[in-house]
């Protein structure tokens, strides 16, 4: 059986950029990415010690950037992705 994968979209691969930046890239690269069945892109980030934090739905999160729901990437950060 054979994986779906897809190109992230622009808005995805920003919130991507936000774990990255906070957790590292080395361990949430786009290769840890997976997709749903409703082709909706996530990742679960690990922290530096490989130690899980959270699962991150990429596509939720960019659209609630996209739409205005979380008004900053500091909102986003705090309330969705539970960075301090």
């Amino acid at each position: 059986m054979t994986l779906h994968r897809r190109e992230l979209t622009t808005d995805e691969r920003r919130v991507l950029g936000i774990i990255q930046e906070t957790f590292g890239r080395a361990q949430n690269s786009e290769g840890d990415i997976f997709f749903t069945a409703d082709d909706q892109a996530a990742i679960f980030v690990k922290a530096s010690d490989g130690s899980s934090q959270v699962m991150a739905n990429l596509t939720n999160l960019a659209g609630l950037r996209a739409d205005g729901t979380t008004s900053s990437d500091e909102d986003l950060k705090r309330d969705w992705l539970h960075i301090i």
